[in-house]
């Protein structure tokens, strides 16, 4: 809708036309140099880039499992979202862009996903840094090597995204 002209804007005002397309244009602000192999979205959309997961009940389990989300985290997402994970490794690189279903609760979403990672258990390849950003009614999680999440986090912010939680992968 319209706002009044008095009312503060933000500018440039961050226009979200789906995940995959935010996405994208986040993976493609990285640059070819910071690319990886990645592979991203659901078994039906899956691509060699950020795709959309379709947030069903026959994905949920398998979403919950890549991204370390938990019921609750996962009940607050809508069915926008678009994934990349690194394809040799998820704990190098694992992110997913998300809708909430009530973006007031993106900070409480942050925090809650942050305490989910760093109690994981890891078995191989421990990720160094999560981190959550907002970008208008979305959150972006990621976690992974340091390196490859600031180049993500910078990406990210450039397009628009605040940064909501930035923290070690392990407690």
């Amino acid at each position: 809708g319209s706002k009044p002209a008095d009312e503060p804007t933000k500018s440039p005002e961050t226009v979200i036309e789906s995940a995959v397309d935010f996405y994208t244009e986040v993976w493609d602000a990285l640059g070819e140099d910071r690319q990886f192999a990645a592979v991203g979205g659901d078994a039906e959309h899956e691509a060699e880039a950020p795709a959309k997961f379709a947030m069903t009940d026959e994905n949920k389990e398998t979403f919950e499992y890549l991204l370390h989300v938990n019921d609750e985290l996962y009940d607050m997402l809508d069915d926008d979202t678009a994934t990349l994970q690194h394809m040799m490794n998820t704990n190098t690189f694992s992110s997913a862009f998300a809708k909430l279903k009530n973006p007031s609760k993106a900070e409480e979403f942050a925090e809650d996903y942050k305490a989910e990672i760093q109690g994981q258990h890891w078995m191989c390849g421990f990720p160094d840094t999560v981190v959550v950003l907002r970008v208008t009614d979305y959150v972006i999680t990621a976690y992974g090597a340091d390196d490859l999440i600031q180049a993500f986090k910078t990406a990210a912010q450039g397009l628009g995204a605040e940064v909501l939680v930035e923290a070690p992968a392990e407690a």
